[in-house]
């Protein structure tokens, strides 16, 4: 059995489990992962492997995930706090921190700003946006291809969200060539009494999983990317099927384009689990 440390997180409800990385290679992070996330172990759904003096994240598809990145961003600060402050095993020091991440999938590091105290934080990630294409695959149909993960973004006014959700997607990544990516989304979403709601659906390729997910940061991004194109603007407030909303904004640093997701991350659990070797 090999014996992993390990932290919960529930970054708007898109529960995330972080293990340390050192000592476990690629290939065998997929395995533990896929058994960490079964139901009778750990559950949730997605995992990443930490380096935390590094400040790097790879999750464990070699995928990219922004609410991922917010819950490393909520465990340097909290590991932070607890080295300052050894006595106090809460972590509770509060205030603002502020890091940098180099995260899977994505080119450039990621700058992440902390709110908060044990268990409760609020985390801001900065990202700097490189080219994001926008293809219209059909009516109300889109596809938002970023760096280490692509979204099919569905109005479901036109696109009525399925009865049997894993069949229709898996059809769907199929005819569109949604295999290509590390991870793809398929996002219904619609505005609903002058609300920007979405329920994303993601596939991991390495990792083989299929998730209805509570929250999707990257295709939270991914819808505001489209509404600025089809309809303008650069403040959008996207409420998760968790309860809780992520607030995208878009902007420039210079002549470079860039995006902050924020939002909520709680600590949920962290201890010891054991699994079977890899």
């Amino acid at each position: 059995m090999t014996e992993l440390v390990f932290s919960k997180w529930s970054p708007g409800g898109n529960t995330t489990l972080l293990f340390p990385a050192k000592g476990i290679e690629e290939r065998e992070q997929v395995k533990l992962a896929r058994q960490a996330l079964e139901e009778h172990h750990l559950g949730g759904e997605q995992a990443g492997f930490v380096n935390l003096s590094e400040g790097r994240l790879r999750m464990a598809g070699g995928e990219f995930c922004v609410n991922a990145s917010r819950a490393f961003g909520a465990l340097m600060a909290l590991a932070e706090a607890e080295k300052s402050h050894p006595q106090d095993q809460s972590g509770q020091e509060g205030g603002e921190y502020r890091c940098d991440a180099q995260v899977s999938g994505w080119p450039t590091p990621i700058a992440l700003r902390v709110r908060g105290t044990l268990p409760f934080w609020d985390v801001e990630a900065c990202l700097r946006l490189p080219h994001c294409p926008v293809d219209n695959l059909g009516p109300d149909e889109y596809l938002v291809r970023l760096p280490g993960i692509a979204h099919l973004l569905l109005n479901a006014d036109t696109h009525s969200f399925p009865d049997d959700c894993m069949a229709a997607t898996a059809q769907i990544r199929e005819i569109r060539g949604l295999a290509a990516f590390p991870a793809s989304g398929v996002i219904w979403w619609r505005k609903r009494q002058g609300k920007l709601e979405m329920i994303p659906l993601v596939h991991v390729r390495e990792a083989r999983t299929t998730c209805l997910e509570n929250a999707c940061g990257s295709g939270a991004l991914a819808l505001a990317l489209l509404l600025a194109r089809l309809e303008g603007g650069h403040l959008f407030s996207v409420m998760q099927p968790g309860g809780s909303s992520l607030e995208v904004c878009l902007g420039k640093e210079g002549e470079a384009q860039t995006a902050t997701v924020d939002g909520p991350v709680a600590l949920v659990a962290r201890g010891s689990v054991w699994l079977e070797g890899a």
